[in-house]
């Protein structure tokens, strides 16, 4: 039986997976700050990070904070994974890699980048409105943090599911409220009424999004738009959690989205800078090959030159599959735990989510307040099946597409007279397989042809669908496809997500940060909490709690 999956889960096992996860959202600062005071001394105890995406960051500027000796280590020339930029036409276009929105540095994120010690170093604005959805019968306009004008206009427009769209809204922002709740892990009253004080979480243990919408609307267009951020997590209705499409949407819905002033990359930046302006160290352009381990636990790491770092804990920002392939030397030495084999046993059983296909396009001339919206999500078939089918085909025709126009964010994104726009589908990584071996190799004209064969056709939608005239104004094109992600993170299949957000592996069925290596520790997309800017973040200092408790316990 896969006591991961929900479905076969018991009630004890599904509590103390809700205790695991709690504990990992609800870090409690003062606690982390007394713990960190009362370890030391801190010089004995190196801890080295491997990647330099979010996680991978947040980690080291809260170990280096606290002052602990820490390394980080990231194979590509600049910190922040996806959280990066990069400019083209000698810097008059700066394109984000990857952020479309995420929370307030005012709100949500302030916990974490006070703990980081870098708030009042990143300015988020809010987005104009929370999304622009259109399909084939309708073009509607989404407000920020409020989700009554939202049922409101469903209801209009939909009379005959009025009462199963009021009813999926109370559920979905009701789950959110559950979550919020006070739950203390290690009381026996808390574990025993949890059925009782969270309802909704309890009930929507072993349910997908597909069905939860079944239990409330019917009609197809009416689910199309309800399940129109499935994007953000992946997988379509019949496969997402609906715990986890639900707790996030309606965070997303009640406080809105912000967008990082000027790019993402002045978070990744203000992190590197609090590194090492706390005492820590950062290798950028450097990779580490092996994590090394004797009787079971951690003592460093080895790099691509040769040489080694002593470390009491490692905290891998790395890929899972990445991180259990550095440990494979470890492995022919038999300095494996006894529990490892299962739990390697479990992680085979996920998959990689799936990548992206973008193109960046830096325009001739203005569009803000020309074009409404800001993220702009296109459906064409009303049913999210037949699109994630599409995805997985990287089919630029039949695929749900995403348009970003950033100038929309604030006014000064891009230089006078220019604007900066962003074409986004989900893409399988199979399609791009077939190419993996010759783009490695440098051998690029196939692989180019194709790329430039699928910019098109989504340039050509966009135009047809949301910004008219798009092509003649194109100045600057950029496109990038799985494989591009492959090269830039070194993530299986060019994963944006990390492993899929399913309902056996997600939140809080999650893989936990924690691992059976003692001293190795996890912090990224693909462990708990999940994919996104605000829990990678979360993810790096809940792997810092964790080592800390266990230096507590060791001591």
């Amino acid at each position: 039986m896969d006591t991961a999956d929900p479905r076969n889960m018991s009630r004890q096992e599904f509590l103390k997976l809700v205790a695991a996860s709690t504990a990992a959202l609800a870090i409690d600062w003062n606690k982390l700050e007394a713990l960190a005071a009362e370890i030391g001394p801190k010089q004995d105890l190196p801890v080295v990070v491997i990647g330099g995406g979010l996680g991978g960051l947040s980690a080291a500027a809260h170990l280096a904070r606290r002052g602990f000796p820490v390394t980080l280590v990231e194979q590509h020339f600049k910190p922040g994974g996806y959280a990066t930029s990069f400019e083209r036409a000698n810097g008059k276009f700066v394109f984000d890699v990857s952020l479309h929105a995420t929370g307030s540095a005012q709100g949500s994120l302030r916990p974490v980048l006070e703990g980081a010690g870098v708030a009042g170093k990143v300015e988020t604005i809010e987005l104009p409105d929370l999304c622009r959805i259109i399909t084939p019968d309708h073009d509607l306009t989404w407000p920020q943090r409020d989700p009554e004008a939202i049922v409101a206009q469903l209801v209009q427009l939909f009379p005959q599911e009025s009462d199963g769209v009021r009813g999926f809204f109370d559920y979905m922002l009701g789950i959110l409220d559950e979550a919020m709740k006070p739950f203390d892990q290690d009381s026996w009253w808390d574990r025993l009424t949890f059925p009782l004080t969270h309802r909704k979480m309890w009930g929507i243990r072993n349910k997908t999004l597909a069905d939860v919408l079944d239990e409330h609307v019917h009609d197809a267009s009416v689910r199309s738009i309800l399940s129109t951020f499935w994007p953000y997590y992946g997988l379509p209705p019949s496969r997402l959690s609906g715990f986890y499409y639900c707790i996030a949407t309606a965070a997303y819905m009640r406080f809105g989205g912000h967008y990082i002033k000027e790019r993402s990359q002045d978070l990744s930046d203000a992190l590197l800078e609090s590194i090492e302006g706390n005492g820590g160290q950062v290798l950028l352009g450097t990779e580490v090959t092996g994590i090394t381990l004797k009787d079971g636990a951690v003592t460093g790491v080895t790099l691509q030159d040769g040489s080694a770092l002593d470390a009491k804990a490692v905290i891998s920002n790395a890929s899972v599959p990445g991180t259990m392939q550095m440990l494979a030397e470890a492995s022919a030495r038999g300095d494996y735990p006894e529990e490892a084999a299962e739990y390697l046993e479990r992680i085979a059983t996920y998959r990689p989510a799936l990548s992206t296909f973008v193109v960046w396009l830096g325009l001739n001339q203005e569009i803000r307040g020309r074009i409404e919206g800001y993220e702009i999500f296109v459906d064409q078939s009303h049913d999210p099946e037949q699109a994630y089918q599409a995805s997985l085909a990287c089919d630029p025709t039949g695929n749900s597409l995403g348009v970003t126009v950033y100038d929309n964010a604030f006014e000064g994104y891009s230089q006078p007279g220019t604007s900066t726009v962003a074409v986004l589908m989900l893409s399988g990584y199979e399609p791009w397989r077939r190419f993996e071996a010759d783009y490695f190799a440098g051998r690029k004209d196939d692989y180019r042809r194709e790329k430039d064969r699928i910019a098109q056709a989504l340039i050509e939608r966009a135009e047809q669908l949301v910004i008219p005239g798009l092509s003649s104004m194109i100045e600057v094109m950029e496109a990038a496809t799985p494989l591009t992600n492959v090269r830039y993170t070194r993530n299986p299949e060019g994963s944006i997500y990390g492993y899929e957000q399913s309902l056996a592996n997600s939140f809080m069925t999650r893989l936990p940060i924690t691992t059976p290596f003692r001293g190795l520790y996890l912090a990224s997309a693909w462990s708990n909490p999940g994919g996104g800017y605000e829990p990678c973040l979360g993810s790096g200092v809940s792997a810092v709690n964790a080592l800390m408790r266990d230096w507590e316990v060791e001591a």
